[in-house]
């Protein structure tokens, strides 16, 4: 695999760009779109080995920042009915400051749907996102509820 990196505002202007053209063109039906492209996204992750069946927090933690660079860390935050992830630092942060600027939801992104499949599969549950909490421009919470 190429060891070259992106650059991360590359990456933030093309998932800025793919979530305002879903909105433009579907608006809220856009969230369907966000599931499925996280479940191909997942797919193909799993058919090139990044992903296997029932990862821990911990090497869940590892995929998104050491081998995805998504972020500086990532904590996993378990309560009874409700799992927070808090991206500390995201790489992606012109893309999530510009969606927040314009009010828009991020139907693919990389963190919110493919953080809360990979983290449903390995524990064995369902989770719906509830909330996105940005606390600081260094970190933002994504609160999803188990159903």
């Amino acid at each position: 695999m190429n060891k070259k990196g992106i650059d991360s505002l590359f990456v933030s202007a093309l998932y800025y760009s793919i979530n305002k053209a879903i909105y433009d063109v579907m608006g809220d039906g856009g969230k369907v779109l966000g599931r499925r492209a996280s479940y191909e996204m997942i797919k193909l992750l799993k058919d090139l080995g990044f992903i296997k069946e029932n990862m821990s927090n911990e090497e869940i933690k590892n995929l998104f920042v050491n081998t995805f660079g998504l972020s500086e860390d990532l904590n996993i935050v378990e309560e009874d009915k409700k799992v927070i992830f808090e991206v500390i630092n995201p790489t992606l942060d012109l893309f999530l400051k510009k969606l927040m600027e314009e009010n828009l939801k991020p139907y693919v992104c990389p963190f919110m749907y493919l953080l809360s499949e990979i983290y449903s599969v390995s524990n064995n549950c369902r989770l719906m996102l509830s909330d996105v909490v940005p606390e600081t421009e260094e970190k933002v919470k994504l609160i999803f509820k188990k159903v």
